[in-house]
């Protein structure tokens, strides 16, 4: 990270687009339009916005529930995963009537509840830079460093800023990125796997709701310029003491973006839950795959029922593989390999430790 103390540069943006207030609108806006520099010109900058959410879980609740209010024009909300019992604690715009409904469906039928005017679409699938197109900001709340990269470069070819959060434990983070200023790789210059997760990390619901409702007003600021955005500042929350810290990020000369060493889209691998996966095993309907990459002594001390060993995987019929480690990371690189080669995986999302953490039974 590239620190100094002078005030951060702003690009060079174009005056933001403006579209017509019905009076719906108008009330629905009404609160914020009473803000010093509110307004309706605030309204109409609101009006012609179109922000895309990438991730619909525990800072993504309520970036969707905020914006949803916001009155912007066009809401996408991607997400590949379904809901999970475990998700209900962080993840306020589920009820336990969703669980195994697609994350991202729920949420757009929640935020086209509150505002019938607003396009919102679900998008049930993992991020590719071609959804960016045709979005003025992108929200980053999918809380993985893997993701993260493909959404820089994918904003940089775009010109389109992207606010990123991240939630683990205690410790939460917000900012805003703009290539034309500063961007993630200057925040995280090497390329690194995601460390630590939700399901064996743990996470204080709480502090999703207070990092994703800063992430929302990032977008505010951005498109209509209510209060100025995070860009060139990474905001820090301590949620065991509360206590808010600011430090500033630049681009210096020893700053560099390794776009080229980045992974490609579809090394960005889904996850499952503990719990989801359970399910699956449990239904004879579905005749999963579990593969156990661990040694032969760890498998020795308990596996997932039904899981084999890489070299007893049968061949690929099209199935997709949940893979498994102890806790995660060396699932996704044998599932990195085995999607190079065509086959669909998804990682154990915390892997056995999570399993065993949840209570569920092992072979």
């Amino acid at each position: 990270m590239t620190t100094t103390d002078d005030t951060a540069p702003t690009p060079d943006h174009a005056a933001p687009a403006t579209a017509p207030l019905t009076p719906a609108r108008r009330r629905l806006g009404s609160r914020t339009a009473a803000l010093d520099a509110g307004g309706d010109r605030t309204l109409e900058r609101l009006a012609a916005a179109r922000v895309l959410v990438l991730g619909a879980g525990g800072l993504g609740a309520p970036v969707v529930a905020y914006l949803a209010g916001s009155g912007i024009a066009r809401l996408t909300i991607v997400d590949p995963d379904v809901v999970d019992p475990s998700n209900l604690a962080r993840q306020t715009l589920f009820t336990a009537a969703d669980v195994g409904r697609p994350k991202a469906q729920v949420a757009a039928e929640r935020a086209a509840a509150v505002d019938p005017e607003c396009r919102v679409d679900a998008v049930v699938e993992r991020f590719h830079a071609g959804l960016v197109a045709g979005h003025d900001v992108v929200v980053d709340a999918a809380d993985s460093l893997l993701v993260t990269r493909a959404v820089s470069d994918a904003c940089a070819a775009g010109h389109v800023p992207f606010v990123w959060g991240s939630a683990l434990g205690y410790d939460g983070q917000v900012t805003v990125f703009d290539d034309r200023v500063v961007d993630f790789h200057d925040l995280h210059p090497d390329v690194q796997p995601d460390e630590g997760s939700c399901a064996l990390d743990g996470v204080l619901p709480a502090l999703c709701g207070a990092v994703g409702s800063v992430m929302a007003a990032q977008v505010t600021a951005l498109v209509a310029g209510l209060g100025e955005p995070l860009l060139g500042r990474v905001l820090s929350v301590d949620a065991r003491r509360w206590r808010w810290t600011e430090s500033p990020l630049r681009r210096g000369a020893a700053s560099h973006r390794p776009a080229q060493h980045a992974p490609a889209d579809d090394t960005v691998l889904p996850v499952i839950a503990a719990s989801a996966l359970a399910a699956r095993i449990a239904d004879p309907a579905d005749d999963v795959l579990v593969v156990d990459v661990r040694t032969p002594e760890e498998r020795a001390q308990g596996v997932v029922p039904g899981a084999v060993p890489p070299e007893d995987l049968p061949a690929d019929d099209g199935r997709v593989v949940v893979v498994v480690c102890a806790r995660g990371p060396r699932a996704v690189a044998w599932a990195t390999e085995a999607t190079a080669s065509g086959r669909t995986a998804v990682v154990l999302d915390g892997g056995m430790q999570a399993w065993e953490r949840e209570g569920l039974p092992t072979t």
